[in-house]
């Protein structure tokens, strides 16, 4: 393997940590991370820093007996010790797990679970958050059995070497109760690395922007470990300081000339609503000019979104054909394909019916450049796919057959599947699983990955993707299990259906929204209560899954597609609601609509207590109940309120208040009276003029440790309105 840049590294080299090693040698005051904070100051860490560091703790994991195979936890806050960490199991041929940091006061099924699924040794944190994280663990069984340990000062780096054929875990989401660690490879990763490197042209000089989580699969490979594997400058922030200030994102971009950033569709969408909203002054300060490449990833690419953001930031210096949507999962390491650097990046238009019934009938086709204009997605026998590139070099992209796993010709719909050296090794202590995921080709022998995922390649190769065989909801960036939200959905009342639902979703406003089809008993369809249901079945689903279910259809029994094994066909559910077939509905129940009959009026805020009813009408609002109903002294978490809806409250409170109210606020001040009197002290209020703001207090006072009583899972969620552990990576 060699570099672009004037640094020469040896073919020999297994593992990024090597290539740390190597580096620290012959570039040892380069920059190779900058972490920003909140108030957009940068610490950096040179390479021989990092080494130093990984080195020290390397040593000191030694002497706490973590071995060779052992599998080790990785549980941060964002930040450079996670590197540290991450890269020091590396050294000795331990295992790194990387798992999100879990919130205060929340179920810890899903660690425990990933916890004995991995059989973990220990648990790796930060040093200051050592105490906090073990009483945070401390009624786990599981959990709390074991030993936490973190970086140390003055620890002797004595020479350690050891390695293990696995460079991580990946553990996706969904399923809490079935969790699967895909079983990444250091060869595996470091070809994916190359092919990445490659496809995108990084070399030395290039610098990478990224907020995304590190224990996501993008945010880990592309985010971080690229940057070693190419020695370019990498500037990382902090998914909830990018929720506090997400045009920080841009201006990262603008200061540190990044030529490089990846993100999930919905931030491209939100960059492109917060770049058009910014004044002349504050516009003067974002500069796109040195991007080369803005990845699109993480979640179904929506093609309006793109174009959109290609129509605002073009006047901020973006050039044409920067914006480079691709595909790939952890299955995978990461890419499967993706767009050259300077590739334009193309899209269908196809008849709507046909792809609805499996086949490919093109209307029309083009390129995301500036001039493409927006499409009407409502548009009545027509939709449009966005390519998703070309499959990296080395490597082979088929379209199969999924019931029988012959090869299918160009413009033919059929299961993604992908062969080569990045492709893992399966997933951890499931043989059988694996066995079916990773099968081997009859003709040749050679083993693919059945992604799960349909779609089709274009005549001249491009792929684009269709549905998903397995039905995982993706909706921010991150995957949620249907039957999971199912089961919570049809357990929420007696006059539900056992085993009657159908979740998926759908596109709606440059987003993925969920929607529920349940089943009644014979006797709830004389006498309906649809409100109540669909009242309770929300409550549920938001308490358990932390999503809002945007519409639910009430349906009699046994009015759902299944197969002839009483399996539930979600596809079929869906293509029925999109083409509005459901003729025998009980009721329907539309939060937009219960919404959009709320009035909630700030005219008449003169007092304390007024303040306080308002904001408990926003509350109201986006549970769709009564203003009534609301305690004031309940947390707005106990109430039901999650973090999308928390955002949305607060937009409101600015537009009433006159001035910006830190997101850090609706959760240290977590109840209506709380609220309304932490408010009511920054404002100057008389009862002839409208609410005027103090001097607000800067939205840097709030430390990250603010965000602790929700989890990273949350904090990502919140990115999509104010800024992803998904199998989807790409």
């Amino acid at each position: 393997m060699t570099n672009d840049g004037n640094t020469k590294v040896r073919k020999n080299i297994e593992s990024v940590v090597q290539i740390l090693n190597f580096r620290a040698q012959h570039t040892p005051d380069k920059t190779a991370y900058g972490m920003l904070d909140a108030a957009f100051n940068l610490s950096e860490i040179t390479y021989s820093e990092l080494f130093l560091r990984v080195s020290a703790l390397s040593s000191s994991l030694s002497a706490l007996k973590i071995a060779e195979g052992n599998r080790c936890i990785l549980m941060f806050h964002q930040g450079i010790d996670f590197i540290v960490s991450f890269l020091a199991c590396n050294r000795i041929g331990a295992i790194p797990v990387p798992i999100n940091m879990p919130g205060r006061n929340k179920s810890l099924a899903k660690w425990e679970n990933i916890s004995m699924n991995s059989q973990a040794r220990c648990i790796i944190t930060d040093k200051t958050g050592v105490f906090s994280l073990k009483d945070m663990l401390k009624n786990s069984e599981t959990l709390s059995a074991l030993p936490v340990y973190s970086e140390q000062e003055d620890v002797f780096a004595e020479t350690i070497s050891g390695f293990n054929e696995l460079a991580f875990l990946q553990y996706t989401s969904g399923s809490t109760g079935d969790p699967k660690g895909v079983m990444v490879t250091h060869s595996a990763l470091m070809n994916n690395l190359k092919q990445i490197k490659d496809k995108f042209r990084f070399h030395e000089d290039s610098v990478m922007v990224s907020w995304l989580p590190f224990y996501h699969d993008m945010g880990l490979i592309l985010g971080i470990l690229q940057g070693i594997y190419s020695g370019y400058k990498v500037i990382l922030m902090n998914p909830a300081d990018f929720m506090q200030q997400p045009m920080n994102w841009m201006k990262a971009i603008s200061v540190y000339g990044a030529t490089h950033t990846t993100a999930p569709n919905f931030a491209y969408e939100l960059a492109a609503d917060k770049l058009e909203k910014l004044t002349y002054a504050e516009a003067g300060s974002i500069s796109l000019k040195s991007l080369e490449r803005a990845i699109c990833g993480a979640e179904p690419v929506n093609m309006n979104t793109l174009l959109k953001f290609n129509k605002t930031a073009q006047h901020f210096g973006l050039r044409e054909y920067t914006l480079s949507p691709g595909y790939g999962l952890a299955e995978a390491s990461l890419v499967v394909s993706a767009y050259k650097a300077g590739q334009e990046a193309g899209w269908l238009k196809l008849n709507r019916k046909d792809l609805q019934s499996g086949s490919i009938s093109v209307i029309d086709k083009g390129y995301l450049g500036f001039s493409q204009q927006m499409t009407d997605e409502a548009a009545i026998g027509e939709t449009y796919l966005v390519g998703n590139g070309f499959v990296v070099d080395e490597h082979q992209l088929s379209i199969r057959n999924p019931e029988d796993g012959t090869e299918l010709s160009a413009q033919a719909i059929g299961e993604i599947c992908f062969a080569g050296p990045s492709v893992t090794k399966g997933y951890w202590n499931r043989p059988e699983e694996t066995k079916n995921t990773f099968p081997a080709d009859e003709k040749n022998g050679q083993v693919y990955l059945r992604t799960g995922d349909l779609g089709f390649k274009d005549t001249n190769g491009e792929l684009y993707i269709t549905s998903r065989i397995k039905d995982l909801i993706i909706i921010r960036g991150m995957n949620y299990y249907p039957q999971d939200i199912e089961r919570t959905a049809f357990n929420a009342g007696s006059d539900l259906r056992i085993d009657g639902a159908a979740a998926f979703s759908v596109p709606q406003e440059g987003e993925e929204k969920l929607i529920l089809i349940q089943e009644v008993n014979r006797s709830a369809v004389r006498n309906p209560q649809c409100d109540k249901w669909a009242k309770i079945i929300r409550e549920d689903v938001l308490k358990v899954h932390g999503i809002p279910a945007e519409i639910i259809i009430f349906i009699p029994p046994m009015h759902i597609p299944r197969t002839t094994s009483g399996k539930i066909q979600r596809n079929k559910a869906k293509l029925m609601y999109l083409n509005c077939e459901w003729s025998k509905i009980v009721g329907t129940s539309s939060l937009d609509k219960i919404r959009s009959s709320f009035s909630v009026s700030s005219e008449k805020i003169n007092s304390r207590e007024a303040l306080a009813e308002f904001i408990a009408g926003l509350v109201a609002r986006q549970l769709a109940i009564t203003t009534a109903e609301i305690d004031q002294n309940i947390p707005f978490a106990e109430l039901g309120i999650n973090s999308m809806m928390s955002l949305s409250i607060r937009n409101s409170l600015e537009q009433a208040m006159g001035f910006i109210v830190p997101a850090a606020s609706l959760f240290n001040y977590n109840t209506v009276q709380q609220m309304s009197e932490h408010l009511y002290s920054l404002c100057n209020i008389s009862f002839n003029k409208p609410v005027q703001a103090k001097k607000a207090a800067d939205h840097t006072v709030f430390a990250q440790s603010e965000f602790d009583n929700f989890s990273e899972d949350e904090l990502f969620e919140l990115l999509k309105k104010e800024l992803g552990e998904t199998d989807h990576a790409y």
